[in-house]
């Protein structure tokens, strides 16, 4: 069974127990997927409460007490969700295994997708759940490509009560300050339950729309060592030169003009050890010449910057495919926005 588990639920315990007993299988693993592919899915979740990988695995353990049930990492070092290439590694493992992959009928075109198109269930075989198996058997015999299959898939009743238990109904109450013991197995819950809405601070990930200022594109009249610069990015470029002549002519041109010009120059001797110090210099420039500018950083509260991109910058900001990244802009925006609330 794949799944964000974040946190798991009652309802896994018991479709997995359901599972193992309907086939009498030896184990049943739980396979979490992966920091960046829940990062990636949670992005919109305001706060976006993700789990860590280690204390995913602690609390699927916990919930372990069946002596069959065992939880599968090999997902979590990696990018994203790997279905097929989880259960050729689990295959490998276990050579002479008959493997199920573990799913609710709502997956049924992912299911078409993998089979169609990697020939899923020639090589594994499925469980699916449904709450309404007499028309689940119906849509399968009619498919062309499922219904070749049909001896490669069971097909199982929704255990009672588990279609009203998730995740996110549990990330709901939490965020509420109400108990969510009912929903969670009691191993998983001890690990669970000091969890408050303050563990998890809201995050803008995106330097766009309402959050465009924060950006080093922004344009916005500020001075900076002398020179009047219309965004946060000409004054950064500027910085590789030495001569003021040169840093005058990036301050005048276009964004897209500075950067080629800044491209083909070398930065003088020191300037790659110093430019955590010139872009935090710069910024700080940024927003105390631009009280409006600064009013609204301070809107922002205690929310976390990150320049997210898809570019694969990771100095500056973190990558929203892999999530990784050092962050260094958006520590910086949040280190002049705490200074401000000093004052």
């Amino acid at each position: 069974m794949g799944g964000s588990f974040n946190p798991p639920t009652v309802a896994h315990f018991k479709l997995m127990k359901v599972a193992i007993d309907a086939i009498d299988a030896d184990i049943g693993f739980f396979v979490p997927v992966s920091d960046a592919y829940l990062k990636r899915k949670m992005r919109q979740s305001h706060p976006p409460i993700v789990l860590s990988p280690e204390l995913r695995i602690k609390m699927l353990r916990a919930m372990c007490t069946d002596c069959r049930m065992r939880v599968c990492e090999k997902e979590v070092g990696t990018i994203e969700a790997r279905t097929m290439p989880t259960l050729i590694s689990i295959q490998k493992d276990f050579p002479n295994a008959e493997l199920y992959f573990v799913m609710g009928a709502d997956k049924l075109n992912l299911l078409i997708l993998l089979t169609g198109k990697r020939n899923f269930l020639d090589a594994f075989r499925v469980i699916l759940f449904s709450r309404e198996s007499e028309s689940l058997e119906s849509t399968l015999n009619k498919n062309e490509i499922l219904s070749a299959h049909l001896e490669h898939i069971v097909t199982l009743p929704q255990p009672e009560g588990t279609d009203a238990v998730s995740s996110s109904l549990i990330r709901e109450r939490m965020l509420k300050g109400e108990s969510c013991k009912d929903l969670m197995c009691p191993g998983a819950w001890e690990l669970f339950k000091g969890f408050t809405a303050d563990d998890f601070p809201d995050v803008i990930n995106r330097f766009k729309g309402e959050h465009a200022f924060l950006d080093n594109r922004f344009r916005c009249k500020f001075i900076w060592e002398g020179i009047t610069y219309n965004s946060a990015e000409a004054a950064f470029l500027s910085s590789k030169f030495k001569e003021v002549s040169e840093r005058e002519i990036l301050a005048s041109c276009s964004i897209s003009k500075a950067a080629m010009k800044a491209k083909e120059q070398i930065p003088y001797p020191g300037w790659e050890e110093a430019r955590l110090d010139i872009m935090e210099s710069i910024i700080k420039a940024k927003f105390e010449q631009n009280p409006t500018l600064m009013k609204k950083l301070a809107d922002t509260g205690n929310r976390i910057l990150i320049y997210g991109n898809s570019k694969k910058e990771t100095f500056w900001g973190i990558d929203l495919y892999s999530w990784e990244g050092e962050n260094n802009l958006g520590k910086i925006i949040m280190r002049i926005r705490d200074k401000n609330k000093e004052r």
